[in-house]
């Protein structure tokens, strides 16, 4: 039986991509809430500053970004306030299939899974154990 999070941000410079993401979740009725960010600076700050707001529950980051990239986000992280370090879960979803990309995405304890672009029904499937398995 699939869970339903309360809430997804997607990180993701292309509106293709966010539109398709976006969509394919809806579809799914994976989440309560899906907030959507075309830069991971902006996320960033916004979750720097999400005061009394429940965090998300799992972030989709793309890896290739311009200025701030998905490892420099996932670097930032780290020094995010504790509640939301806590309470997110990272999946890297990104067009690299680069197995030097994944095995550095996977250095950050918050990242649970790693997709390559498209995100499929069995990639939902398998995020729904995970997320079950992280909680």
């Amino acid at each position: 039986m699939a869970i339903k999070v309360n809430k997804t941000m997607l990180i993701d410079d292309s509106d293709i991509d966010l539109f398709i993401q976006r969509r394919f979740l809806e579809v799914y009725n994976f989440s309560n809430q899906l907030v959507s960010y075309k830069s991971a600076s902006d996320a960033l700050n916004w979750l720097r500053n999400i005061d009394g707001q429940d965090p998300p529950d799992v972030i989709f980051l793309d890896l290739n970004m311009p200025e701030v990239d998905g490892f420099a986000f996932l670097q930032s992280f780290e020094t995010l306030p504790e509640k939301v370090r806590k309470a997110a879960r990272i999946v890297v979803l990104t067009s690299s299939n680069s197995s030097k990309d994944r095995e550095l995405a996977f250095e950050n304890k918050n990242v649970i899974q790693f997709i390559t672009k498209p995100l499929k029904q069995s990639d939902i499937e398998r995020l729904n154990e995970l997320v079950k398995k992280s909680r």
